[in-house]
């Protein structure tokens, strides 16, 4: 059977896309207008509204960027890359399906304020990484600079985070379960993306050398590991 061409496949996830994360910011911000206008307005439930509205605007921004987004330059082959990447995006998305727990409400405030710094973060990451989103893995445009300057993959770490906070609101066993699938296939997912990346720019090696995977804190001694000698503490070798 023979596969359509690149930019056929391209539009056709492109539009799948759009309309998934279209309906979920619809019924998002749908229940967002219902709380809004019957909730009471105790701390718990500002702060719950906080969340709900930086969820929003990051289901808006993917929207947005994948709209917009550049046409790929190299895109991962096999279906291994392709199953790991809506495995790790998605799996997230099962656990408001699971019968949620009744927690203190300390817990839950400290859930949700995880969830907005989470969001907050990702949306920052993403406006940075702008039209070369997508889910599979591919090489768009290379991005260097804002929160990639500080590590090669800040949206996955941020998006870990958000999860974080979800499993914090909801803390099952069931929700564990999810979450740890989400994150073991979101890793493969950044291992193929670095693969891609490496094939479509000769400046990643470069980039990779002095910017760390995934760890902020990191950042100051990967560089000095990988920085090149400097003269002042180069040895010279006895004559």
């Amino acid at each position: 059977m023979k596969l359509p061409p690149p930019t056929t496949r391209d539009f056709i996830g492109r539009a799948t896309m759009i309309l998934y994360f279209t309906i979920c910011a619809t019924l998002k911000a749908g229940t967002l207008v219902r709380a809004l206008r019957y909730a009471e307005w105790t701390i718990p439930r500002i702060i719950d509204g906080i969340a709900d509205v930086a969820a929003l605007g990051f289901l808006v921004l993917i929207v947005a960027t994948t709209v917009t987004r550049l046409p790929p330059l190299k895109t991962a082959r096999g279906i291994e890359p392709r199953v790991s990447a809506l495995i790790g995006c998605f799996a997230t998305v099962t656990l408001i399906a699971v019968p949620r727990l009744q927690t203190p409400p300390q817990l839950q405030i400290v859930a949700d304020l995880v969830t907005i710094v989470g969001f907050g973060l990702c949306i920052w990451c993403l406006w940075w990484l702008g039209r070369s989103f997508s889910i599979t893995a591919q090489a768009r445009r290379l991005v260097t600079a804002g929160p990639y300057q500080i590590v090669r993959h800040p949206l996955y770490a941020c998006e870990a985070i958000v999860l974080l906070g979800v499993v914090l609101r909801n803390p099952t066993w069931m929700t564990i379960a999810i979450g740890a699938t989400a994150l073991a296939f979101q890793y493969r997912r950044l291992i193929n993306e670095e693969k891609v990346l490496r094939a479509a720019f000769s400046e990643y090696d470069a980039y990779s050398r002095r910017t760390p995977m995934l760890i902020p804190f990191l950042s100051l001694s990967w560089r000095w590991r990988n920085a090149p000698p400097s003269p002042k503490t180069m040895q010279v070798p006895p004559r």
